[in-house]
């Protein structure tokens, strides 16, 4: 068997056309047209498998030829438009969330562009040439069985010494390092890495949390302590709600009108930033939750699903209150029905208590169904005499943000029709009215003054590559300034209680992670005994918080800045001012923030895997 020779005719052939595709990824993900960082980073990956399909197959080689070809390019073609959508390189958790597409999938049609299909173009002539190879009966050169296996021994070994030499670099940004080590050497370097992080386990205080992270506290750190105890708590998390278009108009007509008089009259962190990870919306729900970071390269939801994860729920359960949260949607999404008890929520109501009336997109009924359905369960609370925390989450205002005509309550000019940002304007300018509608109702039924308010963004809805020039040209007319990534990341905060009607702004830098501790100030509950790696902004000054998935590993924000790791030595890290949003020179010190998020990193990421699965 040893001395048996095969036609590498077949090896040569895929191998000829994997090295191009290979190269026309690497352009279009990274800009890069050097073929012998495709050859010496990618190929030999592929030429693996094309090996031990020779090695395996003596029959059916063509069929497992072609088969590996179709799969791996979709592979190819997946990681493009992935990658077009969320500006990140998709990880290996990923293929876990391939049930999720449909979903997004208005969003993401948007983003496949015609030329990206040519990746299968070589299907064409294929099968004709195979046929032709095969009846002609060619054999431009043969290798023995032996050598054949020798030489995939080689590249083995070559694959070990490649992962060995890059395994334990630190992944600052994923792009970066696909780039620099190869995309397929960079998903078994954060496999592994990740199996790392799993496997860690230690314990830590919340001073420790706070030493590292270098912030101070105002005073005795007791303002507004209390002030909204016993009350019931209403947090709205409103879908792709960006800060600026709060109290923005366009031709006079308020984009936001309901938001911007509740703004007004309440408690309204200007400066607060998203900080999700690969779990996107159900990551906000999350980090609101816990005052925890996500799990970043995956969806928070799967990986701790089956945690019991201390929650602003627990700590309200403790107190008595019926706890619940509110979507429309399917509570599979984002494997809620996991999530939602392992965050200690006494109940969930989904798609199926909703039901299939106005349907809007790809995600179910209306936010006016929303709030309705969720008023009758209020309602029922209050019959009952009972304290209730609420937790709703709107989804109408989803890109890409194509609403029915008749749900379009905003009159736009000429120039911003049949434009993404004339769509998000209009999706947005509904998802406030719904909102309006719901207030009004609390009011009329009397719940209104015995509750306190939150209302925060869950992340961008304008960004990527679903923005046109158009787009951004109109943004940054609307706001006067270049649309930035500061102002991209940058969502509404605002916690408003009826007792004090105050408006106060803060401008307090903070993110998601804060808001849950700023909640429980206002509420009075105690967390010195609770994990946590938010402040209370009401408290707080020199914040330092940070971002791991739609930025950089190692990004973080201050009061001062917002840092944008990077992982290319030869270009500084992008440093963009908080006030103006322009970008400033880089300092040496920043290096030192990175670093302390690394560290905040390793304890939240050791914290969520030290926390005991549910029912043990």
């Amino acid at each position: 068997m040893f001395k048996k020779k095969i036609s590498g005719t077949h090896l040569l052939l895929f191998t000829l056309i994997f090295i191009i595709k290979l190269t026309v990824l690497r352009v279009v993900l990274f800009e890069n047209y050097n073929v012998f960082t495709t050859l010496r980073s990618e190929l030999v990956y592929i030429f693996s498998a094309l090996l031990l399909i020779e090695l395996i197959f003596s029959k059916g080689k063509v069929i497992a030829y072609l088969i590996f070809d179709f799969l791996v390019t979709a592979v190819f073609f997946s990681v493009i438009v992935y990658t077009a959508y969320f500006g990140t390189l998709p990880s290996h958790y990923d293929l876990n969330q391939l049930d999720q597409v449909g979903a997004v999938s208005d969003s993401i049609t948007l983003l496949i562009k015609p030329h990206y299909f040519l990746f299968f173009l070589d299907f064409l002539f294929l099968i004709p040439l195979l046929i032709f190879i095969k009846k002609k009966d060619i054999h431009l050169f043969s290798l023995k069985y032996r050598n054949m296996g020798i030489l995939f021994v080689v590249c083995l070994i070559g694959l070990v010494l490649n992962f060995s030499v890059h395994r334990d670099e630190r992944i600052i940004d994923t792009m970066a390092t696909a780039e620099s080590n190869g995309i397929f050497n960079y998903q078994i370097q954060q496999y592994f890495q990740d199996a790392q992080t799993a496997s860690a386990i230690r314990s830590f205080t919340n001073e420790e949390i706070q030493n590292i992270k270098g912030t101070e506290i105002l005073g005795d750190g007791d303002r507004y302590f209390g002030e909204a105890e016993g009350k019931n708590l209403i947090m709205i998390q409103m879908e792709s709600l960006q800060d600026f278009i709060l109290h923005s108009s366009i031709d006079g007509q308020e984009i936001t009108p309901h938001l911007n008089e509740l703004a007004n009259q309440s408690y309204y962190y200007t400066n607060v930033f998203q900080q999700i990870g690969a779990g996107n919306t159900s990551d906000a729900e999350f980090m609101a939750n816990t005052s925890l970071y996500p799990a970043g390269l995956q969806a928070t939801s799967k990986a701790y699903g089956d945690r019991e994860i201390p929650s602003l729920p627990r700590l309200l359960s403790e107190q008595g209150y019926e706890t619940a949260t509110f979507h429309t949607g399917d509570v599979t999404f984002w494997n809620r029905i996991e999530m939602y008890p392992a965050l200690g929520f006494g109940r969930y109501y989904d798609r199926e208590y909703f039901g299939d009336e106005d349907v809007v997109g790809s995600f179910g009924p209306s936010d006016d169904i929303l709030y309705e359905g969720t008023m009758d369960v209020i309602e029922g609370y209050v019959e009952k005499d009972k304290n209730f925390y609420t937790h709703i989450i709107s989804l109408t205002n989803h890109s890409p943000f194509e609403m029915p005509e008749e749900k379009v309550g905003i009159d736009l000019p000429a120039e911003y029709q049949d434009t993404f940002f004339g769509n998000y304007l209009k999706a947005s300018h509904y998802a406030d009215a719904a909102m309006g509608r719901f207030i009004e109702g609390l009011k009329e039924k009397g719940i209104w003054e015995d509750s306190i308010i939150v209302i925060y963004g869950d992340h961008s809805g304008l960004n990527g590559k679903l923005l046109k020039k158009k787009d951004t040209a109109l943004i940054s007319e609307l706001i006067g300034h270049k649309y930035s990534r500061v102002d991209r990341f940058n969502i509404p905060f605002i916690i408003h209680d009826p007792s004090t009607a105050k408006g106060q702004r803060f401008d307090q830098v903070g993110g998601q992670v804060d808001m849950m501790p700023t909640v429980a100030n206002f509420l009075g509950l105690q967390l010195d005994g609770y994990i946590h790696f938010g402040q209370d902004l009401s408290n707080t000054e020199n914040n330092l918080f940070g971002m791991r998935y739609y930025l950089p590993t190692g990004t973080f924000f201050n009061d001062e800045v917002l840092y944008k790791a990077s992982a290319d030595e030869k270009a500084e890290p992008a440093v963009y001012d908080l006030e103006t949003t322009e970008l400033i020179p880089y300092k040496e010190e920043y290096e030192e923030y990175m670093n302390r998020m690394f560290e905040l990193y390793e304890l939240n990421d050791a914290y969520l895997n030290s926390l005991p699965q549910r029912g043990i």
